[in-house]
């Protein structure tokens, strides 16, 4: 979840919306750690059979696409905020449904899902108590939610390098998991499991690590920060080169797995 800025949430949304569709095609080529965050996710995901589960934050599709390989009786509803993501998720689960909404404004019955997914997507949520309360109105009794965040401290490489260029970090900013985790318990959701981790990236330039950013549709900032001029981008890329180890250039996230029971009472 970012730091809210001035700008209305329309007009954040719709650069959300934008940002995401224009990497539709290059995203599958780039989400390297996107999968590796949906791998570990995978291993909380148990469902009953022909259980209604949301994939919330689709994207490509791939959330979906493991849910229904570990349980093919699943069922399906793909989410996203990008209708040009939606198109390229529909190519890898046709048969799913699919709905092009806002996390914060779902278009879904009370208590109609068994289950939600979401990986790496509500960190782009503004107001994480409207989030929540919505998964909490979706969910049928003891439905669980399953999701990946990213965390404060993220790309803390990133941040290195704009300081030594123009003392302003230039990338997105997050919630710290205490803080996730108060917004799931205000609105009764119960944590049954939550854990963060530290995942470093390696690569073989600047201009990989930012592309891997770049090339998902996850380069839009929030922090109002404007754009760069080619010779300020010219020595971010020269400070950032500086960090290169053994391994290569590294990129290191911050990332929340947590699991999420809905229990009614009374």
């Amino acid at each position: 979840m970012t730091t809210p800025s001035t700008e209305s949430d329309q007009s954040y949304k719709q650069k959300v919306a934008s940002s995401f569709s224009r990497a539709a095609h290059s995203y599958d080529e780039y989400a390297l750690f996107q999968e590796q965050v949906l791998a570990q996710l995978m291993t909380w995901f148990a469902a009953s059979p022909e259980a209604l589960w949301l994939d919330l934050g689709t994207g490509t599709g791939k959330a979906l696409q493991a849910m229904q390989t570990a349980q093919p009786a699943l069922q399906g509803v793909a989410l996203d905020l990008s209708f040009s993501m939606l198109q390229q998720a529909r190519q890898r689960a046709s048969q799913a449904s699919f709905v092009c909404a806002d996390a914060e404004a779902l278009p879904f019955q009370d208590a109609c899902f068994a289950g939600v997914c979401s990986s790496l997507a509500i960190q782009w949520c503004r107001h994480p108590a409207t989030l929540f309360q919505e998964l909490n109105r979706i969910l049928q009794n003891r439905g669980q939610v399953l999701l990946s965040t990213l965390l404060a401290g993220s790309m803390p490489e990133l941040g290195q390098a704009w300081q030594q260029v123009d003392g302003r970090s230039h990338h997105n900013h997050y919630s710290d998991l205490d803080a996730v985790l108060r917004h799931c318990e205000a609105v009764g959701l119960k944590v049954v499991q939550a854990e963060q981790r530290s995942m470093t990236l390696h690569f073989d330039s600047v201009k990989a690590a930012v592309y891997s950013l770049k090339k998902v549709g996850a380069s839009l900032i929030t922090d109002d920060s404007g754009a760069s001029s080619p010779s300020k981008w010219k020595a971010f890329e020269a400070a950032y080169a500086q960090q290169a180890t053994k391994q290569g250039i590294p990129l290191t996230y911050e990332v929340a797995f947590i699991q999420l029971m809905k229990v009614d009472h009374g």
